[in-house]
């Protein structure tokens, strides 16, 4: 697979350009990589900087882009984020048509497993988030 210099989509080993940017996939060595904390420049090949150890951009003569897989990530996660509190929320909604239907027990024990999970998430994502896992 080869990775886009530009944008960090993966591509088939045949593709001479990015599917999704259209840049062109030509070796490593004909772009470089620049660390956006210390500014010190690399090779295409090179993925952290020596320095400290941040993920390095790719470097263009006129600005540079981060690394889209950082980007891609995070985009990822925050789906992730979002579905782990939709589907609480939904088991909440239907604990109270099920309650007003006259079933209380299903209804019940939906709401307080939505609202349990909701705190657990929550609990979780807050501690993640505090140990610097969590962007």
């Amino acid at each position: 697979m080869k990775t886009c210099p530009k944008c960090g989509e993966l591509n088939g080993e045949n593709r001479s350009e990015c599917f999704k940017c259209k840049a062109s996939l030509g070796a490593a060595s004909t772009y470089k990589k620049i660390c956006p904390k210390c500014k010190t420049l690399y090779s295409g090949k090179s993925e952290t900087c020596e320095n400290c150890g941040n993920r390095l951009a790719v470097y263009d003569d006129n600005h540079y882009s981060h690394d889209a897989s950082s980007h891609a990530a995070a985009a990822g996660g925050c789906w992730m984020y979002l579905v782990s509190v939709l589907i609480p929320i939904i088991g909440i909604i239907l604990g109270c048509i099920y309650i007003a239907r006259g079933e209380d027990d299903l209804g019940k024990s939906l709401i307080i497993t939505s609202v349990v999970t909701i705190v657990v998430f929550t609990v979780i994502g807050v501690l993640l988030a505090s140990c610097g896992v969590l962007g």
